[in-house]
């Protein structure tokens, strides 16, 4: 195509108005895609100065001169400084809610004095007022008159009207007021009374239990029980029966003791003593059943009584009906004095006849002289 004046005229797309604009655009978008990362890189630069500050005051020491972010954007930070990463902020929000969690808990229960003294008063004033309001239904409830006694227990020595009589006398006052201390003494100032065992059976029954001695032999005036104590009763009739044990009151344990072992020696052989005394020169002197007495001398005491077993078993134990006195104070030997007049004594010729222990030969067959 040609023109007016015949030049030719090259075919165009659009004009020269829309290139113009096109440019401009370009130049916009670019400029603002510039602005927009500045901004993005102040942010960022103002957003770990801010965390900084923040964190310093609460958290770790910041060094006077903070970090200067580089040209390129980005900040270093310095180790052990600063947290400005996720976890350093979750840190610190735990702190800060357990802060305002603690602050609530004590502006709820910070009281003055003067409220928690006034609400002392109060509380210690409504209970008095209970206890006076209630303590008068509650007497009338537990003040009751007893109105039975239970007595239990073997009754061999004192009698159950004896110790229904010594509770008698004590009680003189309601259920609970009575003085169960005051009444077990007053039973127990009976010698035969060893334990006394008193419990209240509600609603109005009191119950007794009495545990009398154990008498194991007479001791003078009174007996003695199994722990070797002496104990004096008025009336020692009762106590006919039981063996009689003479000797020093503090020899009484040790003379009972001894009693025991001697008669659990000779009980096998049908023999019963019936007196044991020990002397001031610690000499014994046992009494069996028939009356026959037996010297045993101070020391070795069981050993001597075995001898006489031996001689009782193969001897005497055919004429024990004979023999009145034995002697056991020898070495070797035992000495028996017979009962006048008895076959046995007219036997011998001399009044008293001496029996030796068994020679080494045998054993078992002592010689009478």
């Amino acid at each position: 195509m040609r023109d007016m004046k015949g030049e030719r005229i090259e075919p165009r797309i659009g004009n020269e108005r829309d290139d113009a604009e096109v440019a401009k655009s370009t130049r916009r978008n670019r400029a603002a895609e510039t602005a927009r990362d500045s901004r993005s890189e102040s942010v960022a630069t103002s957003r770990i100065v801010r965390d900084v500050l923040l964190d310093s005051p609460s958290s770790r020491y910041v060094p006077p001169d903070l970090p200067v972010a580089p040209q390129d954007g980005t900040v270093k930070r310095e180790r052990g400084y600063t947290k400005a990463s996720p976890q350093g902020r979750r840190e610190r929000e735990t702190r800060q809610k357990t802060g305002r969690a603690e602050k609530k808990f004590w502006q709820k229960w910070n009281f003055s004095w003067v409220n928690r003294k006034l609400g002392a008063v109060i509380f210690v004033i409504g209970l008095c007022f209970g206890i006076y309001w209630v303590s008068g239904p509650v007497a009338k409830v537990f003040e009751r008159p007893i109105k039975s006694v239970v007595v239990e227990g073997d009754f061999n020595f004192i009698t159950k009207q004896r110790a229904t009589e010594l509770i008698g006398n004590e009680i003189d006052g309601d259920f609970l007021q009575l003085d169960l201390m005051q009444l077990k003494n007053a039973l127990l100032g009976d010698p035969w009374v060893e334990k006394v065992t008193l419990n209240r059976r509600w609603p109005d029954t009191l119950v007794v239990k009495i545990s009398e001695q154990k008498p194991i032999a007479r001791w003078g005036d009174g007996f003695l029980n199994q722990r070797g104590e002496i104990v004096l009763v008025d009336e020692a009739s009762k106590l006919s029966g039981l063996p009689w044990l003479q000797g020093s009151e503090a020899d009484a344990p040790e003379i009972l003791q001894q009693y025991q072992d001697l008669s659990q020696l000779l009980r096998s052989r049908g023999l019963e003593v019936i007196a044991l005394k020990c002397d001031n020169k610690k000499s014994w002197r046992l009494t069996i059943k028939n009356h026959v007495e037996i010297a045993l001398g101070r020391d070795q005491v069981m050993e001597k009584m075995r001898r006489f077993v031996t001689v009782y078993d193969t001897h005497l134990s055919n004429v024990w009906l004979d023999v009145k006195a034995i002697d056991l104070r020898y070495t070797n030997g035992v000495a028996v004095r017979w009962v006048a007049d008895s076959a046995t004594a007219k036997k011998y010729i001399k009044s008293q006849a001496q029996v030796k222990l068994p020679s080494p030969a045998a054993p078992n067959t002592p010689q009478i002289n």
